[in-house]
C-alpha cells in the first residue's frame, strides 16, 4: 500500500513538473511572437518624389473639341491657324472643365445655337478677324453687338450662313454632328468637354 502510494506521488509530481514546463514554454512564445511583414512607414520613402502625371500635349494645329450633349456629339475642328488665341483661350477652358453643363442658354432656330460656362465672367478676348465667313457649321466666340473684344466664354453654332462675317472671331467648324446641332433647344446642356487630335 504504501508502495502505490509513492508510485501516485511520483506520479503526481511528474505530471505537475510536465504542466509547468508546458506552460513555461507556451508563456515563452506568447512573448516572442514570429516577425510579421509590415508596411512601409512614409520615412522609409525619404527622397522619392512624387511625379504628377501630365496631360498629354495637344497640338492646336489638330485639335478637335468634342461637346457630349443631351442631344448626341458635335466635334469641332479648331481653327489654330486664324484664331490662335482665341482656340488656346476655348481649349485651356475646355480643359479647365468650364463648358461642362454648360446649359445653350440662346437658341435661334434654323440660325444658330449659343452657349457659354454655368459661371459667367465677363472676360474678354480681342477680335481674331479673318475672311472666313458664316456657313453652316462655324463656330465663333459671341460679343456685344458694337463691341471690339469678344467674350471669352461664350460661343455660337452657325446652323445656317450668317451675314457676320469679320466682326466676330471665327474659330472652329463643326465637322460631325450638325444634326444633333439642329436638335438642340434651349436649355440643353453640354454634359462633358473634351480635346483629342484629329486621326
Amino acid at each position: 500500500m504504501l508502495q502505490l502510494q509513492k508510485h501516485r506521488f511520483y506520479l503526481a509530481v511528474s505530471c505537475l513538473m510536465l504542466t509547468s514546463f508546458l506552460f513555461c514554454s507556451c508563456q515563452k512564445e506568447e512573448t516572442s511572437p514570429p516577425p510579421r511583414p509590415k508596411v512601409r512607414s512614409q520615412s522609409s520613402g525619404k527622397g522619392q518624389v512624387a511625379v504628377k502625371k501630365e496631360e498629354p500635349k495637344i497640338d492646336y494645329n489638330k485639335a478637335i473639341a468634342v461637346l457630349e450633349t443631351e442631344k448626341g456629339t458635335i466635334e469641332i475642328d479648331l481653327l489654330y491657324d486664324i484664331a490662335p488665341k482665341t482656340v488656346e483661350n476655348f481649349a485651356k477652358k475646355v480643359k479647365g472643365r468650364r463648358y461642362n453643363e454648360a446649359k445653350f442658354y440662346r437658341v435661334e432656330p434654323k440660325l444658330l445655337i449659343q452657349a457659354g460656362a454655368p459661371v459667367f465672367q465677363a472676360e474678354e478676348l480681342p477680335i481674331e478677324s479673318s475672311d472666313r465667313k458664316h456657313v453652316r457649321g462655324t463656330v465663333a466666340m459671341a460679343k456685344e453687338p458694337g463691341a471690339s473684344v469678344s467674350s471669352a466664354t461664350d460661343f455660337y453654332i452657325c446652323l445656317t450662313e450668317l451675314a457676320l462675317d469679320e466682326e466676330y472671331s471665327v474659330f472652329g467648324m463643326v465637322v460631325k454632328g450638325m444634326s444633333v446641332a439642329d436638335k438642340i433647344v434651349q436649355d440643353d446642356k453640354i454634359t462633358l468637354a473634351t480635346l483629342r487630335t484629329q486621326e
